[in-house]
């Protein structure tokens, strides 16, 4: 554990939460950073955007490798993750934020969904 009593914080609130919740945080940093690489592309601010977009990039490749894809549902997933990833490449080689700002919508759609799947799951307990 770091000795840092802010590190030593975070750390127990992401290891009291739920697989859900946590689910849902990482959906939130590839929002946040989808958004500030895109700001920082727009400005020409091309190795930051590039940090943001790696960011977003792990994250997918996380989720993807994650999925249980004995699940029906799982495979429909590892293509929207790799479409994802796709378009940020797309975003990163262009250098184009609009690609970055058309993938927000659809990350944000699958944040919400898995954070209502997650309070679904709490009112059925």
């Amino acid at each position: 554990m770091q000795n840092n009593p802010i590190m030593q914080y975070k750390e127990q609130v992401i290891n009291t939460m739920t697989k859900g919740e946590q689910l849902v945080l990482l959906f939130d940093e590839i929002l946040k950073n989808l958004h500030y690489g895109s700001m920082m592309m727009k400005d020409g601010n091309y190795p930051t955007s590039q940090k943001c977009t790696e960011k977003c990039k792990e994250i997918f490749r996380y989720l993807s490798s994650i999925l249980d894809m004995s699940n029906s549902i799982s495979g429909n997933l590892y293509d929207l993750y790799y479409f994802a990833n796709q378009q940020i490449i797309r975003a990163e080689v262009k250098r184009d934020p609009s690609l970055l700002d058309d993938l927000a919508p659809l990350v944000q759609d699958m944040r919400d969904t898995w954070a209502e799947a997650e309070r679904l799951t709490h009112i059925q307990k």
